[in-house]
């Protein structure tokens, strides 16, 4: 079987619950293994909101909280999610907009392409032995649907995590070479002004002591 993060988006929030509860019976079924979903939407703000989620097929929506989708659900919320989510104009279900999804290099960019201002989607990490059982499903709720292993997004999202990691490693060595630069003399009083205080302090401590 192969193991794919999927998301499929809707103009509808009905829509969107309706295909959680769908892929729930799938899995119940055995067409599918159901491992992690969650329903996320989009306002017209930009602003991503957790509606929903499952685990193994059962309500349980902390289930999903330090898995592969918790992690994209996190990234798609993050300054990057709201920006891509808030300047996507096209409409649902359009090709177009499907097409610039799968254009781009980033999985997390293509997911976030794919939940525009004001949709609502169901995002899933799912087993699956062929793609028609969930092919079949958004079709007939009139959703668009992204497939990506789950392998491969996994990967782009540690890569993502080093990366953002490493930023904040450089900024805080930058802001510390500027405050040395900029601070450097009255850093050097500071020192000297702490340094007495605490000779002071140390001095008062040892009379407390001998008393």
């Amino acid at each position: 079987m192969n193991h794919n993060l999927i998301t499929l988006s809707f103009a509808e929030e009905s829509k969107a619950y309706q295909a959680l509860a769908e892929l729930k019976q799938a899995a119940a079924e055995g067409r599918v293994k159901l491992v992690d979903a969650v329903v996320v939407s989009r306002g017209f703000d930009g602003q991503l909101q957790v509606q929903d989620g499952a685990s193994d097929g059962s309500l349980a929506t902390p289930g999903w909280t330090g898995t592969l989708v918790g992690a994209v659900v996190g990234m798609l919320g993050g300054p990057i999610g709201v920006l891509l989510g808030g300047l996507a104009g096209s409409l649902i279900g359009d090709s177009v907009s499907l097409d610039k999804a799968g254009n781009r290099t980033s999985l997390v960019e293509q997911i976030a392409q794919c939940i525009p201002a004001g949709a609502t989607a169901l995002i899933a990490s799912v087993k699956e032995a062929a793609p028609e059982v969930i092919d079949d499903l958004a079709a007939s709720l009139g959703g668009l649907v992204l497939r990506r292993p789950v392998e491969a997004v996994q990967a782009e999202v540690d890569a993502q995590t080093a990366a953002a990691m490493a930023a904040a490693a450089e900024a805080r060595r930058v802001l510390h070479e500027q405050q040395k630069a900029e601070w450097k003399d009255k850093i050097q009083h500071w020192k000297g002004d702490f340094s007495e205080h605490l000779h002071s302090l140390a001095e008062k401590i040892k009379d407390k002591r001998a008393k």
